[in-house]
């Protein structure tokens, strides 16, 4: 497993801020840079946080794996850092000991891998890993996500056929608020009873589920993220309880075609 868990060395010392771009160079060209014993020379050399041993000048560097959590995402919650008035965010919900660990560790921050509305529940990634939440997030990637959707009103047979259809092409959903209008990309619409269905998008537009049934005709109730490419919610959280991903999840993460970490 520890295979796919490899980052550039470079990226390794910048983002723990141990070194700078230009003084890795230095360090490579003076072989002051060993990984398990042996000289290393290129700053692209892959380090695995959880089997490597790196040193500089014969000194030991401590390679802290990357945080990675998922939470079970309460409505009324929102995907800030800053403080409300109105609504708790989720950060408050995290136990400190996590925030100690990353920066303990100079791990970087600890922050949302994509955010979800306020009344949305569900899934909701964190990482303190910056290129991770970049893939997930990055139009560029088309990362899988599903949602749970309960309509205010239910559906005909012939009219789910024809939401599913236009779904599967793409449409045109028009302006809200200052996001511009676009024509979605193909997605998947599956009915699990006429006014309830999972609704899989490789995109993540303002509102854009929501957005997507008005289009169509309908209106959303009740809105949850249920999963993120082959990574499900787990059921046994409870509202805004979190945990740390398994390996096996890892493993599902990380195995996104297209955005598998150097």
């Amino acid at each position: 497993m520890e295979a796919l868990f490899r980052e550039r060395l470079d990226t390794v010392l910048i983002r723990r801020g141990i070194s700078t771009h230009r003084r890795v160079r230095r360090l490579l060209q003076r072989k002051s840079v060993t990984v398990n014993g042996a000289r290393i020379f290129d700053c692209a050399y892959p380090i695995s946080l959880s089997a490597d041993t790196l040193a500089i000048e014969s000194t030991a560097v401590p390679l802290a794996p990357d945080i990675y959590l998922m939470m079970n995402k309460g409505p009324g919650t929102i995907c800030s850092r800053r403080q409300d008035t109105l609504y708790k965010t989720v950060y408050e919900c995290i136990p400190r000991q996590y925030f100690a660990c990353a920066e303990s560790s100079s791990l970087g921050n600890l922050h949302t891998a994509g955010r979800l509305d306020t009344d949305t529940e569900g899934l909701l990634l964190f990482t303190t890993n910056g290129s991770v939440s970049h893939a997930l997030t990055s139009p560029q990637f088309h990362v899988k996500k599903t949602y749970r959707i309960q309509l205010e009103n239910s559906v005909s047979a012939q009219e789910q056929a024809a939401y599913s259809a236009k779904c599967k092409a793409g449409f045109f959903i028009p302006a809200e608020k200052n996001e511009k209008p676009f024509v979605s990309l193909p997605s998947r619409l599956e009915w699990i009873s006429p006014a309830e269905c999972l609704l899989t998008i490789t995109e993540g537009k303002f509102h854009q589920v929501k957005r997507m049934i008005a289009s169509l005709g309908g209106a959303v109730s009740h809105l949850q993220r249920i999963a993120i490419g082959s990574l499900s919610l787990d059921c046994a959280l409870r509202e805004n309880e979190c945990r740390p991903l398994s390996d096996a999840e890892l493993l599902l993460l990380f195995a996104e075609k297209g955005w598998q970490p150097s």
